[in-house]
C-alpha cells in the first residue's frame, strides 16, 4: 500500500476520501490547498497525489506546475478529482502529466481505489506499466 496526499479545500471531501483509502490500507495525508500540499510533500514525499483543481490560495494546476519543476517531485503520479470539466483545464492537466482526470461525482469508490492502485509503487519500488489509452 502507499502514501497518498489528498488535496481538496472541502473538509468533507478530504475526510471521505481519507477514510476510503485508509480502509484500503493506504496511509493518507491531507491538505486544504496547493500551498499546504507543497509543505506536506516537502516534509514527507507521497507515493501519489489526489488533487482538486478549484481551491483558494493556490489551485491544483498552479500547484502541479510548481512541483513539476523539481526533479524529485516530477514523477509523483497525480490523479485529478475535480468538478471542473472544461476541456482546456483537462488539457492543461494532461500536459502537466496527470495520470487520470476523474470528474467529481462521476466515479465510484471502487473506481477510485482501482485508479490509485494502478499508479502506486510495487514491492520493487517501480510503477506498474499502464496501457496506452
Amino acid at each position: 500500500m502507499g502514501r497518498v496526499l489528498v488535496v481538496d479545500d472541502i473538509l468533507i471531501n478530504r475526510k471521505a476520501i481519507a477514510q476510503l483509502l485508509e480502509k484500503s490500507g493506504h496511509t493518507v495525508e491531507m491538505a486544504r490547498n496547493g500551498a499546504e500540499a507543497l509543505a506536506r510533500i516537502k516534509q514527507n514525499r507521497p507515493d501519489l497525489i489526489l488533487l482538486d483543481q478549484m481551491m483558494p490560495e493556490v489551485d491544483g494546476l498552479t500547484f502541479l506546475a510548481g512541483i513539476r519543476r523539481f526533479p524529485k517531485y516530477k514523477e509523483i503520479p497525480v490523479i485529478m478529482l475535480s468538478g471542473v470539466t472544461d476541456r482546456s483545464c483537462i488539457n492543461k492537466a494532461e500536459a502537466l502529466g496527470v495520470k487520470e482526470y476523474l470528474p467529481k461525482g462521476e466515479y465510484s469508490a471502487e473506481q477510485l481505489i482501482e485508479s490509485i492502485d494502478k499508479y502506486l509503487p510495487h514491492d520493487q519500488g517501480q510503477f506498474q506499466p499502464v496501457a496506452p489509452s
